[in-house]
């Protein structure tokens, strides 16, 4: 399975205006202020508002991972038992 594939880039929003633009004052643990509306976050604040998307998106990918896992599997199966007069698949 190519895990590349199922890869995702999440933007998060600012939950007062809906901006996807922070920008961070100086050193790496300083908030992010939000481009449009000046709100400051930390990094856990901005992820914890953004709760919802994240887990929508983490679903998808759990569901995109497991159909192909089951689609490789099958074809495991498949060219393991392909000479079996007695095993078949549908």
């Amino acid at each position: 399975m190519d895990a590349k594939k199922h890869r995702r880039s999440i933007a998060l929003m600012c939950p007062t205006c809906g901006q996807k633009d922070f920008e961070r004052d100086g050193e790496d643990d300083a908030p992010l202020r939000c481009v449009g509306c000046d709100r400051r976050f930390t990094r856990e604040e901005l992820i914890r508002e953004n709760g919802e998307v994240i887990a929508a998106e983490v679903d998808e990918v759990k569901a995109e991972v497991l159909r192909d896992v089951t689609q490789e599997m099958r074809n495991a199966f498949k060219k393991t038992f392909s000479g079996s007069k007695h095993i078949r698949f549908k």
